[in-house]
């Protein structure tokens, strides 16, 4: 129970409301005999079980649980009960004023003004609630109804106590309509009895009885879809719109009728912060923040909404909606609507992205720009406390571009592992880089899937010179704040800050293999663009695909790889038809989507003369993957067969190297199959297995198998029946 609802006056007020009750229902109760004939036999009073004798002592012992004091009593004749009435509403409303002039919380009082109920509809939810006050009541109302199931006052009933004459009773049956406070905001529901309104139950909702009488206030539907946000005096302090935000502050302190605020930004935690901020300005307890993505998968989400509504009502919070992808246009529009409708809540946001918040009308904006690196830096310090150097903060910030509520929740992450370790201390840079991988890739898994990399630079083996270019990739992308920022670049650059990379090379060189390496090394995650879930045959297609990849990529803070790009960003065609015309434009969204893009982009081909001239001058680097000599061949076969392989003593990597031209990936496949091939014969892995897994592989390549080649193991691969096909 609250503290209101067990003070002295706050129990008195309810005592006096309920006697009012009590009186109200023995004047119906003596006006309900004097309309039935004194021999009435039970027949006649169809499903009255209940004995005037037992409503008598009913009605006396609820009068002295309500009142002590009073005189009242079920024995006292009808124009008693009235007058007692009159004189008792008299004084219980001047004490009432009392009360609140001196600031004494009322629950009842204060539940229904929160609603928005008048007297009469404060006194319904009064009569629905006296049963969960003292269940003597129900035998009252099953008495008055004749009807010894009926437990709960009937809509007839609550007319009959409170309106005087016809007229007030036709025009109270409004306050039983589904736009009525009572339902709208489910203070009340109706039964499902047959008979039409008249007959039908009232039943105050759990919720709101907990806040007239006490108890936990729970509200199951919403437990799972909204969050409270405390409200602050001071605005978060990385909002850059200051002065917007005093105007939008002074507009809803003064207009009780302002539309709601769409927030948007890349940021909905700070949105939500600012949100919190303008509903303290307005008076309000900060947020219930309702979760769009939640929302839209919540079947009862008309009762959720309605519950969300009643409970900003209810605990003195402003309203907002945080939408997300599953919110968006034009799935957003009720929601919108519904905020725009919802009026009675003041005031009210939608924390939205920029795409959702151009679709909104009739609503106040305000934007708010991502957070700067130095911003972000900021935040990376209060959220470690002190438990990192300052260099690495910004390392931090610039490599990872973390909302303000991803930060926080990297940070603890990182804080924990730390922690967890045997010997605790201040996260090292693999636990943070760790903990702002999990919070980063956000929905690009879905688009792109990761293409998690094993290998370091040493396993790379590529010509001195081509090595040199990807560690000077790396470099790049490891002091771009100091070029950009520091000496000033970012204000000579055009567009993006971005790194647009292209790997040419035939296939097998250590593309794919160079561009894991390089997301490793900088602690990125690699992210390979599928492009069968990119690439569609329908109009506009494909450039929303590729939107959503490049969005979803620029809050991963990922490496983005493309590989066979000349399937997307292949050669601009003359225009034969409006096929060729479409094509086009993709790829002249592309010129622009890359160049605009602030990660780092990898484009990887097997040919570079397939790919459109315009993204020359669009790549930073390009680096051409040769295909491996014989030295650099035999390295890979060494780095592949060694450690803990066994090798026989024939295994002569150095003439299979000489004699057979293979690119790295060719030769990593021919590794593993000879080493399956020796570990099912319970042997180390010699020429003769190297033999027949070469040989399996230039049938798959399509290449002729010869003689002098393979010299004396030529004879071991004739009985590999595909083999000697191919060698026919």
């Amino acid at each position: 129970m609250s503290a209101a609802v067990g003070s002295p006056a706050a129990l008195e007020h309810l005592r006096g409301e309920l006697l009012l009750l009590n009186l109200r229902l023995h004047r119906q109760l003596l006006r309900w005999r004097a309309s039935h004939h004194e021999d009435a036999t039970p027949d006649e009073l169809l499903g009255l079980y209940v004995s005037d004798r037992d409503v008598d002592v009913l009605l006396d012992s609820v009068y002295a649980a309500a009142a002590p004091q009073s005189e009242a009593s079920a024995r006292a004749p009808l124009a008693t009960v009235g007058a007692l009435l009159a004189d008792s509403v008299a004084r219980h409303r001047a004490r009432e004023r009392e009360e609140l002039g001196a600031g004494t919380a009322l629950p009842l009082r204060s539940v229904s003004e929160r609603l928005g109920l008048d007297a009469f509809e404060r006194d319904v939810l009064l009569l629905a609630l006296a049963p969960e006050i003292d269940r003597r009541y129900e035998r009252v109302f099953a008495y008055l109804s004749d009807d010894a199931t009926c437990r709960q006052p009937t809509v007839a009933l609550a007319l009959d106590l409170l309106c005087d004459d016809l007229g007030e009773r036709l025009r109270r049956r409004s306050a039983f309509g589904p736009g009525a406070p009572l339902l709208r905001l489910r203070a009340l529901r109706l039964g499902e009895e047959p008979g039409g309104l008249l007959a039908r139950t009232l039943c105050v909702d759990p919720r709101v009885a907990a806040e007239v009488i006490g108890g936990e206030p729970a509200e199951p539907l919403l437990d799972a879809v909204t969050t409270r946000v405390p409200g602050t005096h001071e605005p978060p302090p990385l909002v850059q719109a200051a002065e917007h935000l005093e105007r939008l502050k002074e507009r809803l302190g003064r207009d009780a009728a302002a539309p709601p605020v769409v927030i948007h930004g890349p940021d909905t935690e700070l949105g939500e912060r600012v949100a919190a901020h303008l509903a303290t300005a307005a008076g309000r307890e900060g947020i219930l923040c309702v979760d769009g993505e939640a929302l839209a998968r919540e079947p009862a989400r008309a009762d959720v909404l309605a519950c969300a509504r009643r409970e900003a009502l209810l605990s003195g919070a402003a309203l907002a909606v945080r939408a997300g992808e599953a919110l968006a246009e034009p799935a957003a529009t009720p929601t919108v609507e519904w905020l725009i409708r919802a009026s009675d809540v003041v005031p009210r946001f939608l924390i939205a992205a920029p795409q959702v918040a151009a679709t909104a009308r009739g609503v106040l904006q305000l934007g708010l720009p991502e957070l700067s690196a130095t911003e972000r830096g900021r935040l990376w310090g209060e959220a470690l406390d002190g438990f990192a150097d300052e260099d690495g903060l910004a390392e931090l910030a610039h490599r990872f571009r973390l909302s303000s509520g991803q930060i926080r929740i990297a940070a603890r992450r990182a804080l924990e592992r730390a922690a967890a370790r045997a010997e605790p201390g201040r996260p090292t840079r693999a636990e943070l880089y760790a903990s702002c991988r999990e919070c980063s890739t956000g929905t690009l898994g879905t688009l792109a899937p990761r293409a998690a990399s094993i290998h370091d630079w040493d396993d790379l083996v590529l010509p001195p010179a081509v090595k040199s270019q990807l560690l000077g990739i790396e470099r790049w992308v490891r002091f771009r704040p100091l070029v950009y920022d520091d000496w000033g670049f970012a204000h000579r650059a055009m567009l993006g800050r971005g790194l647009a990379v292209l790997f040419s090379g035939p296939s097998g060189t250590g593309k794919t293999m160079a561009a894991g390496i390089l997301a490793r090394s900088l602690g990125l995650e690699l992210f390979k663009v599928d492009l069968a879930t990119v690439v569609s045959k329908y109009i506009g297609e494909t450039e929303k695909n590729l939107s959503r990849v490049f969005d979803a990529a620029e809050r991963s803070s990922g490496v983005l790889l493309f590989d066979e790009a000349d399937a997307l960003f292949g050669k601009r065609s003359e225009i034969k038809d409006a096929h060729d015309r479409y094509a086009n434009i993709e790829v002249s969204y592309l010129l622009q989507r890359m160049e605009a893009y602030d990660g780092v982009a990898i484009l990887a081909t097997n040919f570079r003369q397939n790919l459109d001239q315009a993204f020359a001058r669009r790549l930073h680097v390009t680096v051409g993957f040769p295909f491996p000599q014989a030295g650099d061949r035999e390295r890979i076969w060494r780095r592949l067969l060694a450690g803990d392989t066994p090798l026989a003593p024939d295994a002569d990597l150095g003439l299979l190297s000489r004699r057979f031209s293979l690119a790295g990936g060719s030769i990593r496949n021919c590794a593993l199959t000879a080493a399956f091939e020796a570990a099912a014969e319970h042997e180390p892995v010699g020429m003769r297995h190297l033999a027949q897994a070469i040989a399996r592989e230039l049938a798959k390549l399509d290449q002729p198998i010869v003689r002098r080649d393979f010299g004396p193991w030529y004879d071991a691969i004739r009985g590999d029946e595909p083999m000697a096909e191919a060698s026919r």
